[in-house]
């Protein structure tokens, strides 16, 4: 049975790097004692992905994993999935029926540490297109600013400035090219908070962003950012903001977690 598990990310564990976050998770579910399946050859492990890495310094209480374990799947399979669970060596009908949802999540906080809260658990398909990676298509952010970025400038304003414009040139620049992108089609909302966002010392305004995220549009906000400060005619301060990743979508602003069956 294939599991979306939706965690946090939060404090200082946000310093720690994916690379070393993935192997942080991989010994929480070796310790959790949740039965986690691996792959087969030389070199085994864990059948386990991500929806979309977080950058160094970012935050996020609604981000996801996909992993599969060794428990009867209770929903319907279709040939495809049967031929895929086959191909790890299981066999649906002889394995043991998964502990209760509250239970999973139980194991895995008691494994973690502090900042890693793990908050959901959904059953989702074995196929390519029920995988977090393949399908997320859009991320909504919680961005604080410092109280010297873009010094009396309200977020009303900012939104605005955004909102308004029908284009957003930007000058992007890599190692292989220097070329202008509208960035403006990535971006869906950029908004003031109805209500306070989360306290952080010296930064008093909050900005909330939905923008294209994942393997096919991707667009990080210090982008949204940046063009916000040319725009206003400011230096772009690159530590001036602290970035809360509140939610991963699919097509049509679909939370990912919403997607999959609910487990009891």
């Amino acid at each position: 049975m294939k599991l979306r598990i939706r965690f946090t990310k939060e404090g200082p564990v946000r310093f720690v790097g994916h690379l070393d976050f993935m192997r942080f998770m991989q010994r929480v579910l070796k310790k959790s004692g949740l039965d986690v399946v691996y792959t087969g050859g030389f070199n085994p492990h864990m059948i386990l992905s991500f929806a979309a890495p977080l950058g160094v310094g970012e935050e996020t209480v609604g981000d996801y994993a996909d992993v599969e374990v060794a428990y009867r799947d209770p929903f319907p399979l279709n040939p495809n999935e049967i031929y895929m669970m086959r191909d790890h060596g299981l066999q649906n009908d002889e394995l043991p029926p998964a502990p209760p949802a509250a239970d999973m999540l139980t194991m895995l906080n008691q494994a973690s540490c502090e900042g890693v809260t793990f908050t959901d658990i959904t059953r989702i398909g074995q196929l390519r297109e029920s995988n977090a990676m393949a399908i997320v298509r859009y991320a909504s952010w919680d961005i604080a600013l410092a109280d010297t970025f873009l010094a009396g400038r309200s977020v009303e304003e900012m939104a605005a400035a955004v909102m308004e414009k029908e284009t957003i040139p930007f000058r992007k620049v890599t190692k292989k090219a220097d070329k202008t992108v509208d960035i403006r089609p990535l971006i869906v909302s950029v908004s003031a908070p109805e209500q306070e966002g989360k306290v952080i010392p010296g930064m008093s305004r909050h900005l909330l962003l939905t923008c294209a995220a994942g393997s096919s549009q991707n667009l990080k906000p210090a982008t949204v950012l940046e063009a916000l400060a040319a725009d206003f005619g400011q230096d772009f301060d690159p530590y001036g903001f602290r970035l809360l990743r509140t939610e991963l979508y699919a097509d049509g602003l679909v939370p990912l977690g919403k997607i999959g069956e609910e487990l009891v």
